[in-house]
This record gives structure tokens, sequence and C-alpha cells, in this order.
């Protein structure tokens, strides 16, 4: 049996996700229940459409696809690719031109810099839009909207332009 540095995520586990992620975007998201669901030791989940525990390989570094983390018990935040299985209906945030470039810098932002804002209960991660396009999730913490950008996603506009 191979030996991974992921952990299967139990069925009960997978369902209670897909159910609160539902209800926070307000979207049907039951056609992720089709996915193997893998966990590491630092919270990160991974899904695939192949069950990794079957194959007969010494060693996996990624899992299909990198769908989030787990921050806590109750707090999940979708990675980039994640935002991708989503189709917002509520909890998001809609940037313009301005605020994309910062954005893209991996800078946080302030309410006001951004074309609209729809935060209807208690989600703790906001989905990140720009012309329908979901590019990720960002936080609010009082007046700002914190950024969770990786390094090696960060854009340098004095480099590129």
């Amino acid at each position: 049996m191979a030996q991974f540095s992921y952990t299967q995520i139990k069925k009960s586990q997978i369902n209670e996700l897909i159910s609160k992620l539902s209800l926070y975007y307000g979207c049907n998201l039951e056609f992720l229940k089709e996915y193997h669901f893998y966990v590491n030791n630092k919270g990160k989940v991974h899904i695939s459409k192949i069950n990794l525990n079957e194959l007969e390989i010494d060693r996996v570094n990624s899992i299909g696809l990198y769908f989030g983390t787990y921050h806590d018990e109750n707090r999940f935040r979708l990675s980039l690719e994640g935002t991708k299985f989503i189709k917002p209906t509520k909890n998001f945030i809609v940037l313009n031109k301005k605020s994309l470039n910062t954005y893209l810098s991996g800078e946080n932002l302030f309410k006001e810099e951004v074309e609209k804002i729809d935060f209807s209960d208690n989600c703790p991660f906001l989905i990140v839009q720009y012309e329908n396009e979901n590019l990720g999730c960002m936080n609010i913490k009082d007046n700002m909207l914190l950024t969770y950008m990786s390094k090696t996603r960060k854009l340098d506009f004095n480099k590129l332009f």
C-alpha cells in the first residue's frame, strides 16, 4: 500500500464541508461528492477523481487539485483553483481594474477600493471576482480586506511594465 503525507477525509467530513460551502456561497455543490478529498498535516486539502489509496505508488508529493485550507475546524479557505468550482450568489467581492492590480500584487485592500461587496452572513472568507472570474478568497477584518495570495502568484508590476 502507498505511503502518503495525505490522509483521505471521511465522507461525513466531506458532506459537512460541502454543506457549509453551499450555504456560505448560495450554490449547489453536490457534484463535489464525486471527488476524493485528502488533507495533509498542515490542513491543505486536495481533491482527485482517482482514489489514490488504490494505487501502488511509493510516494506522492501532490495530489490532484489543491482545493483549499482548513484554518481551524470552522474556517475553510478555498484556493484559487477551488474557487473555480463555485458560482457564488452571495459572499463575494467584485474588483475594479485598479483594485485588481492591488490584489494581484498581493496587497490588502480597503472596502472603499472595491466595486462591490456582498457579505450577507458570517462567512469566514469571501470569493474575489473580476469580470465574472473567481481569483481566490479574502477575509474582512475591520475595514480591511486581507489577501491570501501565495508569494509565487504575486505580481510585481514595477518589473512587468
